[in-house]
């Protein structure tokens, strides 16, 4: 006779399971076509693991597990619960509990009545739901095979569950993985064929839920590491997101979300008219006029949607340090590039490192060449000021006309030609860091007046505004001019003299530097070598002698350049007299070719002898002695200077 099919929620189908349960308890076997593969492979795991059929004992509640897992998957409990409430409220049946579990059974939360749960007790947070405990359930199978699944009445492996039906659905992370199931328990009496629609429902709500909160947790995560100032504003102004940069910048508090930004602000701010307009633009400066006192910053604005505004603020300095970095005017030598080991450096040395550890004016004072910049960029890094922005304004190079906007901005409108948005000044990039002024004594006097008032309120104003800004600036000047003798003439300021005059150092020429010719040209040897690939060049005794000797007007940089010229044009390995350039070789005194001095003196102290004899000879007459030493009169002059000979002493006797 055909077997009649009866419907799974049927009272008949679920007699009919009920059976092959009683036969499973007593036989093991059942009829497969009424038992689903599912259910009896669950019933043989509990079987093997001699759980029991008739009655259950609760395990106890794991308040220290419920804990520990609770704050595992926060995210997943509080988006969970709300939802739940609703599924429970939306059944409005006796019996019927809803439970979220982890991913080893163990119950996080329950949305049910007191009542509900007395008639469910295995529901209790705490409590554990997992098939090696309580044997074939909801919860468990849906932990074991990662799907949806009901388990009706009977189907549970034991009895004492049998009044109860169950659905359960998994849920995902972002990622897909599991992270825990939903479960509803209801009697069996009211299992409707779509309560596992519902409950499925409910766990893809889940998931949504816990893909926003990562999305807004991944947003607030990059929004806090972003350097620049983010406020997320609805047409009104009230604060949607803000994250804490823009809150340090504005003197807000972290918790302003939800309230109307303009609170802050004092009426009549330009950001009721940026709200009011909803215009897109980029960096633009602006003062804002707060509650708490008058703060600048950089401003962009972006509407987004139909009434919202994003605004993104950056920091004034840090701009500005930027856009010095870009034009490259960025200190990148410390004290350590300072190649030598004369007295006289080591003394100059020892004073830049005192300036470096003050914050006081400094002037530094030497010849062309000398190295002025290099000593003013190991200041400031060496000073509390590294990280700041480090400025050069070469004062020579600046036209007259040009000589305020370029110092001190402008503002919009100022002058024909001027920026939309005015400019900020080299003392204004400088915010912050050092203003290396070069060439100082050159600077026109209009600009002096303005440079004075700079230096005494630490305050500039742009050309053609009328407000002040408050800057923190060190200077630190230079000049190879004789500014005293400036200062007589009326071309330089008397009390700006006095303003610079604080720490003023004076750079060594080469000529005194007594042994660091050599040191230098090894270096600079190596420099040029090593990018034409020559290696092995070097300089041969002779010429490294007549290098000590000669005067160097040029300095420093004069040396460099010799250095580089010889790399390019010897053909051998060394570096001889015939190589060097013929005004160097042609300043050098024409020695006698028998001497009595000693075979160690080296050419500079044989040239000074010579000098001196012939000085002894001619009784101090300058135009024989540089007849009779073969030499110009002005390389005389160089030479007197360089060995620091007294011409008066020889004609007094």
């Amino acid at each position: 006779m055909e077997k009649v099919s009866h419907h799974p929620l049927s009272s008949e189908r679920k007699a009919e399971v009920l059976d092959q349960w009683q036969s499973f308890q007593e036989t093991g076997t059942v009829d497969r076509s009424i038992v689903r593969p599912m259910i009896l492979a669950s019933w043989e795991r509990c079987r093997r693991a001699e759980l029991p059929r008739d009655s259950l004992a609760l395990c106890p509640i794991d308040a220290e597990a419920l804990e520990r897992s609770t704050a595992r998957n926060r995210s997943l409990v509080e988006s969970a619960k709300h939802l739940m409430d609703k599924l429970v409220h939306s059944i409005h049946l006796s019996k019927s509990v809803v439970t979220l579990v982890d991913t080893d059974g163990l119950v996080l939360h329950a949305s049910a009545t007191s009542q509900d749960l007395e008639n469910v007790p295995y529901g209790v947070p705490g409590r554990r739901c997992d098939e090696a405990t309580i044997g074939t359930n909801g919860m468990g199978l849906c932990a074991i095979e990662k799907k949806a699944v009901h388990v009706i009445a009977s189907e549970h492996y034991n009895s004492s569950l049998h009044y109860l039906s169950c659905s359960a659905a998994p849920i995902h992370d972002v990622s897909g993985r599991f992270v825990g199931a939903i479960n509803l328990a209801i009697s069996s009496e009211n299992f409707h064929q779509h309560t596992l629609g519902l409950v499925e429902a409910a766990a893809h709500a889940i998931e949504e839920h816990l893909r926003l909160r990562t999305l807004v947790r991944n947003q607030k995560v990059i929004l806090d590491l972003l350097d620049e100032g983010v406020i997320v504003l609805a047409s009104d102004g009230v604060i949607s997101s803000i994250n804490p940069q823009a809150c340090r910048m504005l003197g807000i508090s972290e918790h302003s979300e939800g309230r109307n930004i303009l609170e802050y602000f004092q009426p009549g701010s330009i950001l009721q008219s940026v709200l009011a307009e909803r215009v897109s633009f980029h960096d633009r400066e602006v003062s804002f006029e707060l509650r708490e006192g008058r703060r600048s910053c950089i401003l962009s604005c972006a509407p987004f949607g139909e009434t919202g505004v994003i605004l993104t603020l950056r920091g004034v300095k840090r701009m500005r340090s930027y856009a010095s970095r870009v034009a490259g005017s960025k200190a990148v030598y410390t004290f350590d590039n300072i190649i030598g080991e004369s007295a006289v450096l080591q003394e100059t040395i020892r004073l830049t490192r005192v300036a470096a550890n003050s914050e006081a004016t400094t002037l530094l004072v030497g010849e062309s060449g000398t190295g002025k910049e290099l000593f003013a960029q190991a200041i400031h890094n060496a000073g509390n000021r590294r990280k700041g922005p480090f400025v050069v304004v070469n004062c020579g190079a600046l036209p007259r006309n040009l000589v305020q906007s370029e110092l001190f901005g402008y503002v919009s409108g100022a002058f024909s030609g001027a920026l939309k948005d005015g400019s900020p000044g080299k003392f204004e990039l400088a915010d912050g860091g050092t203003l290396f002024l070069d060439e100082i004594g050159e600077m026109p006097l209009e600009a002096q007046v303005s440079l004075l008032r700079l230096l005494q309120e630490s305050e500039v104003t742009r050309l053609g505004g009328k407000q002040a800004k408050r800057i923190d600036v060190r200077i630190i000047a230079a000049t190879n001019k004789d500014l005293p003798g400036a200062v007589r003439n009326k071309s330089f300021r008397e009390d700006l003299y006095y303003r610079l005059n604080v720490l003023t150092i004076n750079i060594p020429p080469l000529r005194q530097r007594e042994g660091d010719v050599s040191q230098l040209a090894g270096v600079f040897l190596d420099k040029f070598a090593g990018t034409l690939n020559k290696k092995h060049l070097r300089l041969s005794e002779e010429a490294a002698s007549a290098m000590e000797a000669y005067h160097w007007p040029g300095n420093v940089r004069e040396l460099e350049n010799c250095i580089e010229r010889l790399v390019n044009v010897t053909r051998g390995d060394i570096i001889d007299m015939t190589d060097l350039p013929q005004d160097l070789v042609g300043d050098m005194v024409l020695l006698p070719s028998v001497r009595t001095t000693g075979p160690s003196m080296s050419l500079k102290h044989i040239q000074k002898a010579h000098i001196l004899d012939t000085l002894r000879e001619t009784g101090g007459n300058l135009r024989r002695t540089s007849s009779l030493l073969n030499i110009s009169r002005s390389t005389l002059y160089a030479k007197i200077k360089q060995y620091h000979i007294e011409v008066d002493a020889f004609r007094a006797v």
